[in-house]
Parts: structure tokens; C-alpha cells; sequence
């Protein structure tokens, strides 16, 4: 057996697939796509300045108006550990949430909207063929 030949050959298909799995981040290939869609629900009138990052990418401060919507899409990682943040501000005050955690969100979150009132977000994703809805508090702020 020729070992120079099988092992070139090991490093090409290694290569390969390091290439596949880190050059194609447009492309859930093996994760989980998810589609966030962020609605301002806080009252007529209230503009919603939110800000979302992970710790690998910031996607900047957007203002939201009343019924309005702010959409997010990304891959959820292999390791399930996926996470963003959002900071939100109406009326002079920050609150903020974890928007999506892989392991709260990854079976429930290929599509899912969130409500933002000032009590808190409330998410609602569909199961099956049941719609859910699940309300949260203020990271931070305890009732």
C-alpha cells in the first residue's frame, strides 16, 4: 500500500470538508436556520429602538414603530450553543432579553415571532399543528 498517496488523500478530503463546514456560513448545512421576527406591541405611539448582537456578531440598533416588525435570520451552531441578545429602549429606559438560546429555542424556533410588551416578550411558534405562546420576564428584573 502506497501510505504518501492515502495520506494526501486524507488531507485533501480533511481540507474539504474544514472549506464546506467554514466558507458556507450562507448555509445551514447541518444547523438549525432560524427566523426570528421581533414585533413592537409596547402601545400606539411607543417607537422601539432594539439592538441584538451574539458574541460574534452585532447587528446594530434598529427603531421599530408601534405594530411594526424587525426580522433576524441566522444559523443556530452545531454545538448548540447559539446565542442573541437584545437590547431594547422605549421611553428612556433599557430592558434587555435573550432573544434566542439554542438550548431554550433550537426545537421550537425554526420560525418564531416575539411580542414585545412593557411587561416583557412573549414568543409564540407553532408545535405540530398547535400554536404556543410562552411570556417572559426582563432579563434582570424579578416580580
Amino acid at each position: 500500500m502506497n501510505y504518501p498517496s492515502v495520506t494526501r488523500h486524507f488531507i485533501l478530503l480533511m481540507s474539504f470538508l474544514l472549506l464546506i463546514f467554514t466558507a458556507c456560513d450562507a448555509f445551514c448545512y447541518l444547523r438549525t436556520s432560524v427566523h426570528l421576527k421581533i414585533t413592537n406591541q409596547l402601545g400606539s405611539g411607543l417607537d422601539l429602538t432594539i439592538h441584538c448582537k451574539s458574541k460574534d456578531e452585532d447587528l446594530g440598533a434598529h427603531v421599530v414603530h408601534f405594530d411594526g416588525d424587525y426580522t433576524m435570520e441566522f444559523c443556530s451552531n452545531a454545538w448548540g450553543t447559539t446565542q442573541y441578545f437584545c437590547g431594547m429602549t422605549w421611553s428612556g429606559k433599557l430592558h434587555w432579553f435573550d432573544i434566542f438560546v439554542a438550548r431554550r429555542d433550537s426545537f421550537r424556533c425554526g420560525k418564531c415571532t416575539w411580542r414585545i410588551l412593557p411587561r416583557g416578550p412573549c414568543m409564540t411558534y407553532t408545535i405540530g399543528e398547535s400554536k404556543e405562546y410562552k411570556c417572559y420576564h426582563w432579563n434582570g428584573e424579578v416580580l
